[in-house]
């Protein structure tokens, strides 16, 4: 039986969907496109709130918000770099496009040492110019509700994403009765992959899924060894591409660590980015790679049978919770939660998304579906409420102010008209609790 549940859970789940990967021929617009995922979102248009069926106004919104721009997670590999751009520069073995590689390197090599994670000055511009947008587009929410309640994981690059959002809003909102905190009673919450999860073992915590003894490595290393051309992609910056191997233990670590390098400049602000350094064509396949990595981890990837997005629904359930509360009554506004990408990811895997479901079981079609570029550094998932004039409410969901759909009868006014991006509570909430039963299911049998 549990081996039944779990062959059609799976069935269930991979159903075909409109593809939302990125393009070989976007990355060859724009290359920069193959840093989405350590980027920020651009926001081209000036924020604004989206128009709601005559009679409805939002009264609260509630959000989970990925931290802002960081620098890789180690040290290490800007001291590697380091020796190794300025080892190959006295060998005399850099070709001119490796020269300026190295001379824009050096010139941050002192703003990034000793940071490794540290979020960024840019990161926190990013959070700030997020909240400027949420207040923006959501006055009516503020102005009939005084307070923010924020929490945070307890990481230097979220606790900070969160002070700089807030710091925003007391700017534009003395009035503002602002509550923050970053306890490890929330971690099981906030980080629901983590140790202070009672739900998850060792084995989901999120190193174990990114360690090399994850059941998706295989895999992504043979993806890799198809991808990866040495004498093509080092070429271009050192005459010998052997160079690199004293430094990186071999050919595709130290491609890794260079598709790494080049993408984490984005964190350091738009005018800081090598990413034009990369050919657009490498750039693309590395991008396809360590988007399958992703994909693996906190995707809907039929290896885990679930149980990696299952998992969130202690996050889907704090979600609920306070939902309840606010609609009941009460003065809070927002409720603001700061963490990481996988959350996001995971989370709209669990609610059924319409274009987070993708479900491929070949490396090489994952990328036709999937994008980890849209979740991007500061990546903020909305759910807002609204309330009518005769009590009833509605819920709407957006990624970065973009709509986000469920498989779930959308509202109809009394006109007629459909709206897609809106859907009535109780339809909305009874999706969200078959989906928990299911995740559920999902921990109780694997």
């Amino acid at each position: 039986m549990k081996r039944l549940f779990i062959i059609l859970a799976g069935v269930l789940a991979c159903v075909v969907l409109p593809a939302q990967g990125l393009t070989q021929e976007e990355v060859r617009a724009d290359v920069r496109r193959a840093a989405d995922w350590f980027r920020g979102y651009d926001y081209r248009d000036a924020a604004t709130a989206p128009a709601a069926p005559a009679g409805f106004k939002p009264f609260n919104i509630s959000t989970y918000a990925r931290h802002g721009a960081r620098l890789y997670s180690k040290e290490s590999l800007y001291d590697q770099m380091h020796k190794l751009m300025t080892r190959a520069d006295a060998a005399g073995q850099l070709t001119p496009l490796g020269r300026e590689l190295l001379e824009r390197s050096e010139a941050v090599y002192h703003k990034v040492r000793g940071r490794a994670y540290d979020l960024t000055a840019y990161g926190q511009e990013q959070h700030k110019m997020v909240a400027d947008r949420i207040w923006k587009a959501w006055k009516p929410v503020f102005r009939g509700r005084r307070t923010i309640d924020a929490r945070s994981t307890q990481t230097n690059r979220t606790i900070l994403s969160m002070a700089a959002a807030l710091d925003e809003y007391r700017m534009l909102d003395r009035k503002l009765n602002i509550r923050f905190d970053a306890s490890a009673a929330d971690m099981g919450v906030l980080n629901p992959t983590s140790k202070y999860n009672p739900r998850a073992e060792e084995r989901d915590w999120s190193k174990a899924f990114e360690a090399d003894t994850a059941r998706w490595n295989p895999a992504f290393n043979m993806l890799w060894k198809e991808n990866l051309d040495p004498e093509r992609f080092f070429g271009r910056f050192f005459t010998d591409p052997a160079v690199v191997l004293p430094v990186f233990k071999d050919y595709i670590n130290a491609a890794r660590m260079f598709y790494f390098y080049l993408c984490f400049s984005e964190t350091l602000g738009p005018e800081e980015s090598l990413m034009y350094l990369m050919d657009p064509d490498d750039a693309w396949k590395m991008w396809e790679c360590e988007n399958f990595r992703m994909y693996s981890c906190c995707g809907n990837t039929p290896l885990y049978h679930g149980r990696n997005w299952a998992l969130e629904e202690a996050l889907v359930r704090d979600f609920l919770k306070y939902w309840d509360e606010d609609i009941a009554g009460g003065d809070v506004a927002a409720r603001l939660r700061f963490g990481h990408d996988y959350k996001i990811s995971g989370a709209l895997v669990l609610l059924g998304a319409m274009d987070w479901s993708w479900c491929a079981d070949d490396p090489h079609k994952v990328k036709e579906g999937y994008d980890f570029g849209h979740m991007p550094m500061a990546s903020t998932l909305l759910f807002a409420l609204y309330r009518g004039s005769g009590g009833e409410v509605l819920v709407r969901c957006s990624l970065d102010e973009v709509p986000q759909h469920f498989p779930i009868a959308c509202y109809r006014d009394a006109r007629g008209r459909d709206w897609p991006d809106f859907y009535r509570w109780s339809d909305f909430r009874s999706w969200c609790e078959s989906r928990l039963a299911l995740a559920d299911r999902i921990l109780e049998t694997t």
